[in-house]
């Protein structure tokens, strides 16, 4: 009877089962975060020792072993490796590893910074000083508002207002060529209109003047006839 409960004694006696437990992070392990692993341990009897190791290397220096539990803190890439929790009791003793693998730290952008917005448009800080100005030296609010206007910058038009501007240059650029073609035409018509009278004058008198010259040589003529005629008279 005595040596049946010595056997059954024997039997309910077992080596520890170990587990380790990820406390903190949750997620991936970053360069800067910290680690905490947590040794489960159970066994007939219990376990009565825990240790903590860093598989072919050492822990860290500034490692922390409390217990059951391991702390390290500011995790960099240099950490990377097996960490092994060994638990022992009268019957054995057993183990449980984590690699831990070290990732980058994310990256962080920098946020842009705006200008105040509102649900109708953006107003540009540095030209209401302008508007306000103008507007209280001449005294006058529809000059003030003009200015305003100007400045007034709609979010949903803003591809829009270069391209208005674009045309806007450019219709003042062709309708100030086409007035001084136009000017250009009315001199030009307005001198050769000129010249042309002095030019149909200029011709109205040497026909005249061609006149003249045809009844002078008939004079002439005549008058030599007549002194040959004279002449032979005498003779």
């Amino acid at each position: 009877m005595t040596s049946t409960c010595k056997d059954d004694n024997l039997r309910k006696k077992d080596k520890p089962e170990v587990k380790i437990v990820v406390t903190y992070p949750e997620g991936l392990t970053r360069e800067g975060d910290n680690l905490d692993l947590s040794c489960i341990a159970e066994g007939k009897p219990h376990p009565h020792q825990i240790n903590w190791l860093r598989v072919d290397e050492d822990v860290p220096p500034h490692a922390v072993v409390t217990g059951s539990d391991l702390y390290i803190e500011n995790l960099n890439k240099s950490y990377n490796g097996t960490y092994r929790c060994v638990a022992s009791n009268s019957v054995g003793e057993a183990y449980d590893d984590y690699v831990l693998y070290v990732y980058d730290a994310p990256t962080t952008s920098p946020t842009p910074t705006t200008n105040p917005v509102n649900t109708q448009g953006t107003v540009r800080p540095h030209l209401l000083s302008l508007s306000q100005q103008d507007s209280g030296e001449q005294g006058e609010g529809r000059k003030g508002w003009e200015v305003w206007e100007a400045i007034y910058w709609i979010p949903g038009r803003a591809k829009e207002a270069p391209q208005k501007i674009d045309h806007a240059v450019i219709g003042g650029v062709v309708a100030v060529v086409m007035f001084a073609i136009l000017c250009a035409l009315i001199v030009l018509g307005r001198y050769f209109a000129r010249h042309k009278g002095t030019y149909f004058t200029h011709e109205a008198k040497g026909a005249d003047d061609a006149a003249d010259a045809d009844t002078a040589i008939i004079n002439a003529e005549g008058g030599h006839n007549n002194t040959d005629e004279k002449k032979e008279y005498y003779i």
